[in-house]
């Protein structure tokens, strides 16, 4: 049997087992998550600038899928499912709306990818740049032997890095990297123009400073808004935003993506020295994008694509025999958790299927159901690729027909003529998304029971449901592991 067969048939049905392959299995997987990247302003993702030559030359020797969304538009919920494979109601991960709300920390009873490669012998480590959130507190810990959350750069994340695999090189690893550096306040570094780069950089992409424009409010009495908490207020239209200062705020995003860009060339230029790179899964992704005003909003409070669609490359071992290929399929971050410990040969977690087999056989993979946040579905039925959003009690709902308006600007529910003649396929996707939603909040109430300790009231038939979902780590009256770090938090700006 040849390797990219032995991989696809890997636990790809979550059958409870991983089938051995015949080949050599990745030693190493490098998980890299680049916070506020989209899609659309990367070079293999279409854009006219030269903002990622060295993530385009991955994406030539990778696989690179062309449809992929992040399942949330904030940070911790979006990573929570990127770590687990469960979506963002299943965990329940989220910020607290104030300062008296409790963290919702993520379930114990989970199991995270960092906790499955280390049950198979894996030394695993994380270095995370979000220091109030991808922290201890919030349980991002699970299951890493070396667990580093702090505000910082990239400079500093491969620094510490690059000292952890000189100071103890592993011959089986898993490495979780998070950079914050494309995000609009980089690391907390005080007031500062909006996406942190270079004076060359700044030049090459956004030109010279239109007039007037400081990165920070000029209304009166509001000048201390800068950065983010200035693009808050463009959100808002408490600041006014002329057209070559949007120009302006959109050059700088593209030259921060750049700038980071170079930082992961050299990266990846040291783990080439030390031999790091070889029979190593590398995987590189984002938790959301970022808006520019396409939908009357600034920074990532929306669900639309320039924030929902986000980047994803996965570059197999040479030995693979696994050519450089796009995929069109819809998938989400939920799938990445199962999908690398697919293409390990282990067991996958989470709750939707594994792409291994796709990946490994050239095959196109299903379109999955995207589920962003709770309450917004996107999908391809007979009729074309939508997106359903269900709103609160006193707002109507939206459908966008994504193939006739890729753009998501015509809320076809307002039309009650279309609501009349596709009421079946309408009630059909309505239908989906709660049954979905459903589903989510049953393995979320499930793994509470586990976590107070009230596991034994599980029905046997539950207890079954989350080992097959891969996220039981013992019986029923296993005792609950608590987490423990500072719960004093503070709020990411511009994240919902």
């Amino acid at each position: 049997m040849i390797l990219a067969l032995g991989l696809a048939l890997a636990g790809s049905c979550g059958d409870g087992g991983a089938l051995p392959a015949d080949g050599p299995l990745p030693q190493r997987v490098l998980l890299i998550s680049l916070d506020t990247l989209r899609a659309d302003h990367t070079g293999f993702g279409g854009h006219d600038q030269d903002t990622t030559p060295f993530l385009d030359s991955l994406a030539e020797r990778g696989v690179v899928f062309d449809n992929h969304f992040a399942n949330s538009n904030c940070t911790l919920p979006s990573h929570a499912t990127m770590l687990t494979g469960l979506h963002y109601p299943s965990h329940g991960v989220f910020p607290p709306k104030n300062d008296t709300d409790p963290i919702k920390v993520l379930p114990q009873s989970a199991v995270t990818l960092a906790e499955r490669f280390q049950e198979e012998g894996y030394s695993t480590a994380a270095f995370t740049s979000h220091g109030a959130w991808l922290n201890e507190a919030h349980g991002f810990n699970q299951g890493f032997d070396h667990f580093v959350s702090r505000w910082t750069d990239a400079d500093t994340i491969i620094e510490d890095y690059l000292e952890l695999v000189d100071e103890s090189p592993q011959e089986n690893s898993f490495t979780f990297l998070h950079f914050f550096d494309i995000h609009s306040d980089n690391a907390q570094k005080g007031p500062c123009l909006p996406y942190q780069s270079t004076p060359k950089l700044v030049k090459q992409f956004a030109g010279e400073k239109p007039e007037g424009f400081t990165g920070c409010s000029s209304t009166p009495g509001r000048e201390h808004q800068c950065s983010s908490k200035y693009l808050k207020d463009l959100s808002m239209k408490i600041e006014p935003l002329p057209e070559d200062h949007l120009e302006y705020i959109i050059g700088l995003y593209d030259a921060g993506i750049r700038h980071l860009d170079e930082k992961l060339r050299g990266l990846f230029e040291e783990l080439e020295k030390r031999g790091q790179l070889e029979n190593t899964l590398v995987i590189i992704t984002s938790d959301h994008g970022e808006s520019f005003f396409e939908h009357e909003s600034m920074l990532h409070d929306t669900h639309h694509d320039e924030v929902a669609r986000v980047p994803l490359i996965i570059l197999l071992p040479s030995t693979s025999g696994v050519a450089p290929r796009r995929i069109e399929a819809l998938t989400q971050s939920t799938d990445l958790a199962p999908t690398i410990l697919d293409l390990c040969g282990l067991e996958p977690i989470g709750q939707l299927p594994s792409l291994a087999p796709a990946i490994m056989l050239n095959e196109e993979p299903d379109d999955g159901l995207i589920l962003f946040h709770g309450h917004i579905l996107v999908g391809r039925d007979e009729v074309g690729e939508y997106k359903f959003v269900k709103t609160g009690r006193n707002k109507p709902p939206i459908f966008y027909d994504r193939g006739e308006d890729p753009g998501e600007q015509h809320n076809l529910l307002s039309d009650t003529q279309y609501q009349t003649d596709q009421r079946a396929r309408l009630l059909a996707i309505y239908t989906q998304l709660n049954e979905l939603f459903a589903d989510c909040k049953d393995i979320n109430e499930m793994l509470a029971s586990l976590d107070s300790g009230d596991g034994a009231t599980l029905s046997e038939e539950r207890i079954a449901e989350l080992k097959n979902l891969g996220y039981l780590g013992g019986g029923a009256d296993e005792p609950a592991r608590n987490s423990d770090g500072d719960s004093s938090e503070q709020q990411e700006p511009g994240d919902l």
